[in-house]
């Protein structure tokens, strides 16, 4: 069990979705352990089943907004009661998860993947945000002067991702692969954290960057850089990037709550979409201070896609485990319809 939970961790601690640091800070909203989810009351009437998700502080507004606007989740504190626990990395909320102190959470699809692979028992049951094209995508820039302006143009040149083993590190090898490049023998990809990764092109420590928004729009405002490839220059086709999980005894348990809950998830997500700057406000003027990013910043950026529906694309999902299997990071393909499950999803 130790080797497997350290297995678990090490495939963990190189994704990238947790090193979005710059769109908000950790908030806890609420005790995470020392429930036991009931769900009568001494005196007999039912009470609300408490579910714990463990989130993280980038491209979750959709879910965000469930607790800043809490009329949206007609059923919160009706059928349920919603604890977050917001975590810096993918490490350490899934070892609270392992460790029975969440019933779920937000998860990239990387993670997912590579954790079911190592036997964590999760079940995806809703798709928060995508990376689609004609939406914003993660955006790969150089400086205006260096004469890089694609994949091509990085043959001898030195590309900073956030991590190995990450969408980072598969957007830009699918992207140069593109161009006939290689790793190693053709450029060399570094480790930068995001909130670094600006200074690290403009004082030519690499050539190339890799910029989530708000990094990006940031960097793009100053000036001197140019757009050199997109996250969807190598892998064209559409990607889940953040999940909704949980665990499948607590759906087994509380299968009426946690239908609750996916059901006011899709509703919040849909008016989401249709009221984006408001729902920005919202999340800006939140007690919770889910958002820290300038907010005349904020409220400009162009939005990741998000499914109204709230449903998986699985063949968007086996495209990737293909990817993943390829590029040696999985051992075995995975049965999706087993890692998936969308009955709890309005219909």
């Amino acid at each position: 069990m130790r080797a497997r939970r350290s297995r678990i961790l090490l495939l963990l601690s190189v994704l990238w979705i947790g090193a979005l640091g710059a769109c908000a800070r950790p908030t806890t909203v609420g005790p995470i352990g020392g429930s036991t989810n009931p769900t009568a009351s001494s005196g007999g009437s039912t009470s609300p089943v408490e579910i714990r998700i463990g989130h993280g502080f980038a491209a979750e507004e959709n879910l965000w907004l469930m607790k800043a606007k809490p009329e949206l989740a007609p059923n919160q504190d009706r059928l349920y009661r919603l604890t977050f626990t917001a975590f810096r990395g993918n490490a350490d909320r899934l070892s609270a998860y392992e460790a029975g102190q969440l019933d779920g959470g937000t998860i990239s699809a990387p993670t997912a993947l590579f954790s079911t692979e190592q036997g964590m028992p999760l079940k995806l049951v809703a798709s928060v945000v995508r990376e689609r094209p004609g939406y914003f995508n993660t955006t790969f820039l150089a400086l205006s002067d260096a004469g890089i302006r694609g994949p091509a143009d990085a043959r001898g040149k030195t590309v900073g991702i956030v991590d190995f083993k990450s969408a980072t590190e598969l957007w830009a090898r699918a992207a140069l692969e593109t161009a006939g490049l290689e790793p190693e023998r053709d450029y060399k990809l570094v480790i930068v954290p995001f909130p670094a990764m600006g200074e690290a092109l403009r004082s030519r420590r690499i050539d190339v960057g890799v910029f989530p928004d708000p990094f990006a729009t940031i960097e793009q405002r100053r000036g001197g850089v140019v757009d050199v490839w997109t996250s969807k220059t190598g892998v064209p086709f559409e990607e889940e990037l953040l999940f909704l999980f949980l665990r499948p005894e607590f759906i087994a348990q509380h299968r009426d709550a946690a239908r609750a809950f996916l059901a006011d998830f899709v509703n919040t997500t849909r008016w989401y979409v249709d009221h984006l700057a408001e729902a920005r406000q919202a999340l800006l003027d939140s007690p919770q201070k889910f958002v820290q990013t300038e907010p005349e910043l904020y409220l400009q950026l162009k939005d990741s896609y998000r499914d109204p529906t709230g449903r998986i694309n699985l063949e968007a999902l086996q495209q990737q485990q293909e990817m993943f299997l390829k590029l040696g990071w999985m051992e075995r393909r995975l049965d999706l319809n087993a890692l998936v499950d969308l009955s709890l999803l309005p219909q």
